[in-house]
């Protein structure tokens, strides 16, 4: 009899699991400024607002920032509060990265060709990345508050992977233009579409 309600315990746990199986969001944004591309605004992040008193995870990866050929490469990155980034000095010279951006600045000081530091990046935001030896070197990361997040691409394609079911407010980030927020009720499971647009 016990060895029965074990099985139906963990066949009623295993349904409920079910119900609160992640979903994604799939979408577009779309620019309604006559005569500008998406291309021309740089990087278009879309991500989920954290909802407070809700600590989610950030992801285990630590994403990587080279420094390569006197630049930055990725010049641009995004990722979630709480995660690392290493940056490795892949150039035969020295590098120094620093950035003044409160409360993510930090400053590596100099490291030689072959060396990598890791900067642990706590709290949301933008984060203006710099060179104290060359002053042409310049890079961005931008914190989103949650893991679910995406960089729409060329044509404004996006898609926020495991988001949990529930109401959710999706923001945009664009170093041109104003941020934007709409809500969106994301089912038990499945696939839910959004389009965003975006004006000055």
């Amino acid at each position: 009899m016990q060895g029965w309600r074990a099985v139906a315990g963990f066949a009623l746990l295993a349904v409920a699991a079910a119900a609160r199986a992640d979903s994604d969001v799939h979408g577009r944004v779309l620019l309604d400024l006559p005569g500008m591309l998406l291309s021309d605004l740089g990087p278009i992040v879309v991500y989920v607002a954290a909802e407070p008193g809700v600590a989610v995870p950030p992801p285990a990866a630590t994403p990587s920032l080279h420094q390569r050929n006197a630049a930055f490469l990725p010049g641009f990155l995004a990722i979630a509060a709480g995660q690392n980034v290493a940056m490795p000095n892949d150039d035969m010279i020295f590098h120094n990265v620093f950035s003044y951006s409160k409360p993510n600045d930090f400053d590596l000081g100099l490291y030689a060709a072959g060396e990598s530091r890791t900067v642990a990046f706590k709290y949301p935001g933008v984060v203006k990345l710099y060179c104290s030896i060359h002053e042409s070197m310049n890079g961005m990361i931008f914190v989103a508050p949650t893991p679910y997040f995406d960089v729409a691409d060329a044509e404004g394609h996006f898609a926020l992977r495991g988001v949990p079911p529930g109401k959710h407010q999706i923001r945009t980030w664009n170093e041109k233009l104003p941020d934007t927020e709409q809500t969106i009720r994301v089912p038990a499971s499945g696939v839910s579409a959004l389009e965003i647009s975006l004006v000055r």
